[in-house]
């Protein structure tokens, strides 16, 4: 996978590998990434130059990955969430009669 990248960078710090060959990205660094939004993965890039890009991303289970591929489901459990946030949920009494009749 080739990426372009028109994104200024700016230098955080100098980080060290250590003895086996580890990089650790300290407290600040993860600081900043979290302020953008939580990740739990990192994907790796490498230029020409050897510059090296980490994109934070999200990793989820993969058997709720379908969903988003599927920008539609996704948008209506959104919709779903957010008027059950707000309170507009319908109490059931026979569930598989609800099931039936979606």
């Amino acid at each position: 996978m080739t990426i372009k990248v028109d994104e200024k960078f700016i230098s955080v710090g100098i980080k060290i590998v250590d003895s086996k060959n580890r990089i650790n990205l300290g407290e600040k660094i993860l600081k900043i990434i979290d302020s953008k939004g939580k990740a739990d993965a990192y994907k790796i890039f490498i230029g020409k130059e050897g510059d090296i890009l980490l994109r934070p991303v999200v990793t989820v289970p993969a058997n709720e990955a379908w969903i988003y591929e599927h920008p539609e489901v996704l948008k209506k459990i959104r919709k779903g969430l957010d008027e059950a946030g707000k309170g507009k949920t319908k109490k059931v009494s026979d569930l598989d009669k609800f099931f039936k009749e979606l």
